[in-house]
């Protein structure tokens, strides 16, 4: 019997694209804005979860953490030794989108740092295998138009059909719910699988079922929690990834941040401290298209004074998920 290839075609990335706009959308939903039957839909879905192409997962928000902040840390490293120190932050818990780039010699990671458990930039820098380093705290994420966008396939779903995916779709009450450390179970589970039922989170929590739906409405409704999926970029056509390190004036820095947001390369942008004051993280096809986006619409925006670019050679951990020959894998247990 053939088996579907492992390539996503056209219909797999319509599927990717209504998952980025809603993660926990019912499959018939998705289905009917498609026009495939919801067999298909789910077939398809748990063939590129099982192969690593996708994974729909929840993640807090470090700013509705009390106490916690949110980092991105620059390590220079020792000729050779990139790939185990990179190894050894995605086992931790607390580090996400983990990359080596310029040549092999940097890495990239973000990381949660809470006021007890600060020890990562403590302990780091005086690691024998560290060269540099520095530490640059998230001040504010820039969210824009393009967060709506699905930045790597393409926009796959047109504007008709992404109005009829989220039709009658409503976002949760507006609440002032925290993280707590009694919904860790909760957290859990959804980190492994952001679309799991509300009885395998009833089950994981031992909470009822209409318990788990409510805290997870809290939760989104504060914007503690969010949904979001890790993808096997290569998988659906990204070879040039990039972090850019923006310098700034003050005084457009918010309108640079606001501008940047809205681009579909980008799937990141945020103020961050530091002499180059904002950074940005680039997903495009190939280098040629990365060249093409820099020379033209990042060059077109007045009050960018530098850009440096760091292309990302090899992805080690994305948002909860390891990437490994490519593909997206579970975490360390």
């Amino acid at each position: 019997m053939a088996t579907e290839s492992r390539v996503p075609d056209h219909i797999d990335r319509q599927i990717l694209h209504a998952l980025h706009l809603s993660p926990r959308a019912p499959f018939a939903r998705i289905a009917a804005v498609i026009g495939v039957s919801e067999q298909t839909v789910a077939r398809r879905y748990q063939r590129m979860r099982g192969s690593g192409i996708v994974r729909v997962l929840a993640r807090p928000d470090p700013s509705h953490m009390p106490g916690a902040t949110y980092w991105t840390l620059r390590i220079g490293c020792r000729p050779g030794t990139a790939p185990a120190l990179a190894d050894a932050l995605a086992r931790r818990g607390d580090t996400a989108w983990i990359s080596i780039g310029a040549g092999g010699a940097e890495i990239t990671c973000s990381a949660v740092v809470t006021e007890n458990h600060a020890g990562l930039l403590h302990h780091l820098p005086r690691a024998s295998n560290v060269l540099t380093f520095s530490a640059h705290q998230i001040l504010h994420r820039f969210a824009g138009r393009g967060e709506v966008d699905w930045v790597a396939t393409g926009h796959e779903l047109d504007t008709d059909q992404q109005a009829a995916l989220l039709e009658g779709h409503t976002e949760p009450p507006r609440s002032d719910a925290l993280i707590e450390a009694a919904d860790q179970p909760l957290l859990d589970a959804l980190a492994r699988d952001g679309r799991a039922s509300w009885a395998s989170l009833a089950e994981a929590t031992g909470w009822t079922q209409r318990q788990a739906a409510q805290r997870v409405a809290a939760l989104t409704g504060s914007r503690a929690l969010y949904f979001d999926l890790d993808v096997a970029d290569t998988a659906i056509g990204i070879q040039a990834s990039a972090n850019l390190w923006f310098t700034i004036a003050p005084a457009h820095l918010a309108e640079v941040g606001a501008r940047l947001a809205d681009h579909p390369q980008l799937s990141f942008a945020a103020a961050v401290t530091g002499s180059a004051n904002l950074m940005a993280a680039a997903r495009c096809r190939d280098a040629a298209a990365l060249y093409r986006y820099l020379t033209t619409e990042v060059a077109a925006i007045e009050g960018i004074q530098n850009v440096e670019t760091v292309p990302q050679l090899t992805r080690v951990k994305q948002a909860h998920f390891l990437i490994e020959n490519g593909m997206v894998r579970d975490p360390y247990p």
